[in-house]
């Protein structure tokens, strides 16, 4: 049976960084989505960040949040900047299923293009090493 994680963000840039990161994972029976709470273009820096690391995301497709994939999936990994973004409102049935990964929203702590540029590959980084933690985890999960 295969099982899905379900990465959300605010404008989709740093769940797409996560989904992206994730296709690398070796766990079997996992598939993996991203989606936005706000409909939003492309960021050119996540792009160009990600692709510096080998992993092409430019592909990947922009999606708003659908409350029936989330309540199919069997994780769902709540990308939020606590600080800067507006809360994510989930629907207290799926909490069990949540991890909460409290990251910085680089267009939103950015004044600049080359500070944006900046946040971005460190957000990059941030999201390779907990992605890299669900490695561990996903297996256990049944």
């Amino acid at each position: 049976m295969n099982k899905t994680v379900y990465f959300l963000s605010s404008s989709q840039q740093r769940s797409l960084i996560a989904e992206g990161w994730a296709e690398k994972l070796d766990v079997s029976d996992w598939s993996f989505k991203s989606a936005g709470w706000t409909a939003d273009s492309r960021a050119e820096f996540s792009i160009l960040a990600m692709r510096e690391l080998c992993i092409d995301i430019s592909s990947f497709p922009l999606s708003r949040i659908e409350m029936k994939e989330l309540g199919d999936a069997s994780v769902i990994v709540a990308i939020q900047d606590r600080e800067y973004d507006d809360e994510m409102e989930l629907p207290s049935e799926l909490k069990e299923k949540v991890i909460y990964w409290n990251l910085p929203n680089p267009r939103k702590r950015s004044t600049t293009p080359i500070e944006e540029w900046v946040h971005y590959q460190e957000i990059c980084d941030e999201i390779a090493m907990r992605v890299k933690e669900l490695e561990n985890i996903l297996p256990q999960l049944h």
